[in-house]
């Protein structure tokens, strides 16, 4: 047991002699004989504490460069998230810009909505100091949404389409005949044409007025329901669907006014 104890604290000494060895002393010429077998395992013993010594570092190091991978790799992901949105935002303005009116303001999003029974209305998150105003024509790229109606340095009120005080000058979009649509809440317009305009159920609604709030020409909404005509009314009424789906509204486009 003893020599086994003493053979130990040899091997110990042997590989801490190998991995000291410039500063090990020299041995006689009839140790060295003897030990040089020993010291030879010490030193392959030695090597391979090194080896293993450098892959647990290594291990480690790879370790923190992966995380540092990932963490890269999930801002990269976010920031590409983030550009494809903002690209998103600019087509759908560019797609206004080319198909409804040129004088694009803003494109600004929508932070809340008012759908009581009495209104219908959006607050948009910029205002005055983003140039908005009240007066200014709210569309998107599927149809028109309304106008603003109030103005904080960073807030806006939309009266849309389908709000009871809402009035927009409308015409069919393939057809002469220029009338009034009314907004019914929740989601419906009442529209007034002359008795003589041709009109039928999926016809689409432009702006029509000839000097009013809105642009020309920009959609408004498809007829869902033409009523049946009075004895001596003067006018053809019509019910008609908005194409802007409101509640689904994450942003809009601004026009400067006319």
């Amino acid at each position: 047991m003893l020599r086994l104890v003493y053979l130990g604290y040899v091997l110990l000494a042997l590989i801490l002699s190998a991995l000291t060895a410039h500063t090990a002393p020299t041995l006689p010429a009839e140790v060295a004989a003897y030990t040089a077998p020993l010291f030879g395992i010490g030193h392959r013993m030695a090597q391979n504490l090194r080896a293993a010594g450098r892959y647990l570092f290594d291990r480690r190091d790879l370790r923190s460069e992966n995380a540092m991978l990932r963490e890269e790799v999930a801002w990269l992901k976010e920031g590409n998230l983030e550009l494809k949105v903002e690209v998103e935002r600019l087509r759908r303005a560019l797609e206004v810009r080319e198909s409804q009116a040129p004088n694009v303001v803003a494109v600004p999003p929508v932070i809340s909505e008012d759908t009581s029974g009495l209104y219908r209305r959006l607050i948009l998150g910029m205002g005055e100091a983003d140039g908005l105003s009240v007066g200014m024509s709210v569309t998107s790229a599927h149809g028109l949404v309304g106008v603003i109606i109030e103005t904080t340095a960073h807030r806006a009120v939309v009266r849309t389409i389908v709000d009871p005080e809402s009035r927009v000058g409308v015409r069919p979009a393939d057809a002469p005949g220029r009338g009034i649509a009314y907004g019914e809440p929740p989601a419906s317009l009442r529209v007034e044409l002359p008795v003589e305009t041709k009109i039928a159920i999926g016809d689409v609604l432009v702006t029509g007025s000839l000097r009013g709030l809105f642009p020309e020409g920009i959609p408004v909404a498809r007829v869902t329901e033409v009523l049946p005509r009075t004895p001596g009314a003067l006018r053809k009424v019509v019910k008609a669907e908005p194409l802007v789906k409101f509640g689904l509204l994450e942003e809009v486009v601004v026009l400067g006014k006319l």
